[in-house]
């Protein structure tokens, strides 16, 4: 009889009761088999679940983002009351990002940020191995390795959109949509709100 027990709980744990002290390594391997065997199930359900959720995700999205909005769209309803008492109603939002790996996308979505009156916004962060006083020029004239990363953050660049496009609270449109260049990876879409 081993000297360990394993309690599978409803809430997935276990407990162990053992002594480590006069385990075998027969008692050992039992043990390491069981709690492998148990690690992949648990990894089984886990995998099972973030399947369900994406799934789930995708129809939530489905549903807010097409189903709903071209319902109310089609009536020409802007929001209708629910029999809970909820209100149903659809706004238009934007994703935008930044081309991650594609270079000279990035500089031209920058550029013309830049010339659309963005230039406040950009992040620009220096990476020096080994850092020596100075500036740029300086650098660059010792010939000292360094990389110039241009960033804006996701929430930033979001709303500096949002506010060019007049789809902000108070804000005017200043650019069209169809000015915006493609590497900008604009996407415009309703999204259902309920309250």
């Amino acid at each position: 009889m081993s000297d360990y027990k394993i309690n599978n709980t409803k809430s997935g744990r276990f407990d162990f009761l053992e002594n480590i002290e006069t385990s075998t390594p027969e008692d050992d391997l039992k043990k390491l088999s069981k709690l492998s065997i148990f690690l992949k199930e648990k990894r089984k359900i886990i995998s099972q679940l973030e399947m369900q959720l994406a799934e789930a995700k995708e129809n939530e999205r489905q549903l807010s983002q097409e189903e709903i909005p071209m319902l109310l769209l089609k009536n020409n309803i802007t929001s209708v009351n629910l029999e809970d008492g909820s209100e149903v109603s659809i706004q238009e939002k934007i994703r935008v990002s930044l081309p991650k790996k594609d270079v000279m996308k990035r500089i031209t979505i920058m550029k013309w940020i830049i010339e659309n009156g963005g230039a406040n916004i950009i992040k620009r962060e220096l990476k020096i191995e080994e850092p020596e006083k100075g500036v740029i020029d300086f650098l660059k004239e010792n010939n000292v390795f360094f990389e110039d990363k241009k960033d804006i953050h996701a929430s930033t660049l979001k709303a500096w959109f949002s506010s060019k496009l007049g789809m902000s609270k108070n804000s005017l449109q200043e650019i069209e949509i169809g000015d915006v260049p493609i590497e900008a990876n604009l996407f415009i879409f309703k999204e259902t709100k309920i309250k």
